[in-house]
């Protein structure tokens, strides 16, 4: 109803709500031109084909790196691409999709919509059809450089918080448990303010203590302890060295339970980084390790 009556609107559902399940439904029923569905990293676009897969009835087709659509069996309405922002904004994709321009552009992590290669991919589609919507899904609307994403969305259609959705049912409570590691002294490490502007530890002092021999066994016994029942995790490190030096450490404590992925490893079917995420979301691993990879996104 909201894209009926504005050029773009947006979709705001905390984690766990279901906002690509969402897209998929809207991209299904979309009946004005073709759909393109954006995502900024290779997971999200292979997550979020799996999911719109399950709703389509057919696998939507990727246009990332080297795979994409035969044009031969494109046709001016209906069909469902799933696209990397990287990939659809080259000058080779948009004379591809030339002569069948999209009729709705779905944007998820919409919160990235400002930036200069989304507008740039928006107005460029919009030259081909004038009449494309535009639609954003995301858990968090605030951008931490204050960025009003009502220089993209002329209006919000639905909005659901974390505490509602828990209050409502859809999502479980949540549970915090701490893994205490008693000999980690922290006391010498300096603060200065995050990007979200609060006071944090200093990167660089934290990534040079945490990478030790000792704080690297004292973290790995309590992680152990806790999750004795086989409990899967996601482990977020100090930086990208630390990921994989800790997940050595707690394969010394319990061979084949840990592996870390980060953005220089090679990814696509049958190669590392797509494996070792494969391996966790099949629960045959029980640790993914990782500096800022498994974050906004990742199911």
């Amino acid at each position: 109803a909201s894209l009926a009556q504005h050029m773009s609107t947006l979709v705001v559902m905390a984690t766990g709500l279901g906002k690509t399940v969402v897209i998929s439904k809207v991209a299904d029923s979309w009946r004005n031109g073709n759909v393109l569905c954006l995502a900024h990293r290779i997971e999200l676009v292979d997550q979020m084909a799996d999911t719109l897969e399950g709703e389509l009835g057919y696998r939507p087709v990727i246009e990332q790196g080297e795979r994409g659509m035969d044009m031969d069996s494109m046709f001016a309405s209906g069909h469902v691409v799933v696209g990397s922002i990287q990939s659809m904004i080259t000058e080779r994709r948009l004379r591809k999709f030339k002569d069948h321009p999209f009729g709705l552009i779905i944007i998820d992590e919409a919160h990235r919509a400002t930036s200069p290669s989304y507008v740039k991919l928006v107005d460029r589609y919009r030259e081909l059809d004038p009449q494309c919507r535009v639609m954003g899904v995301t858990a968090t609307p605030n951008r931490t450089d204050e960025t009003a994403l009502g220089l993209v969305f002329d209006s919000v259609a639905y909005e659901m918080g974390i505490v509602e959705g828990i209050d409502s049912g859809w999502l479980v409570d949540i549970h915090q448990k701490y893994a205490v590691v008693e000999d980690l002294d922290l006391s010498k490490i300096s603060s200065k303010r995050n990007q979200f502007g609060e006071m944090d530890f200093t990167p660089a002092e934290l990534e040079t203590l945490l990478s030790q021999e000792g704080p690297l066994h004292g973290m790995s016994r309590p992680v152990l302890d806790c999750t004795a029942n086989g409990e899967q995790a996601i482990i977020f490190t100090a930086s990208v060295p630390h990921a994989h030096l800790w997940a050595a450490v707690l394969n010394h404590y319990r061979p084949g339970c840990a592996s870390a992925i980060d953005g220089t490893m090679a990814k696509g079917d049958g190669q590392p980084r797509t494996e070792i995420v494969r391996a966790f979301k099949g629960g045959d691993l029980q640790f993914l390790l990782n500096y800022s990879v498994t974050v906004e996104g990742f199911d």
